[in-house]
């Protein structure tokens, strides 16, 4: 199946990194599938290892992540935000900041996926 896709900077990075003589030498589809695979084993891996979040906590993941740019400082920081949600009372905001805190970033990028995949 052949699909259009929008060349966003760390595409075009990547097809600048991958690029062939031709088409059919360019490595930029195989090397694109390799780092979604390998990011899929990661998410698998580290969603095993998630803690139990309640439904408020949930909640007020959902407020965090809701419209967020997703990047590296988002994930070093996300134990971070629930402390400043509206959701949620300041004890369970607390709590899932704690918890956050414990996870590593794959977890953290596991977590943000699970989220997002539930709205």
């Amino acid at each position: 199946m052949r699909k259009t896709i929008y060349m966003s900077d760390p595409l075009i990075k990547l097809a600048e990194k991958t690029r062939g003589d031709s088409r059919r030498t360019s490595g930029f589809s195989r090397r694109l599938g390799e780092i979604v695979e390998r990011y899929q084993i990661m998410l698998d891996i580290d969603s095993q290892k998630l803690p139990a979040l309640s439904d408020s906590e949930m909640e007020i993941m959902g407020e965090v992540v809701m419209g967020a740019v997703i990047n590296a400082r988002k994930i070093r920081g996300l134990h971070l935000d629930p402390l400043d949600a509206t959701l949620g009372t300041p004890e369970e905001r607390k709590k899932l900041a704690a918890k956050i805190e414990q996870m590593t970033a794959g977890q953290r990028l596991a977590l943000v996926e699970k989220v997002e995949g539930q709205r």
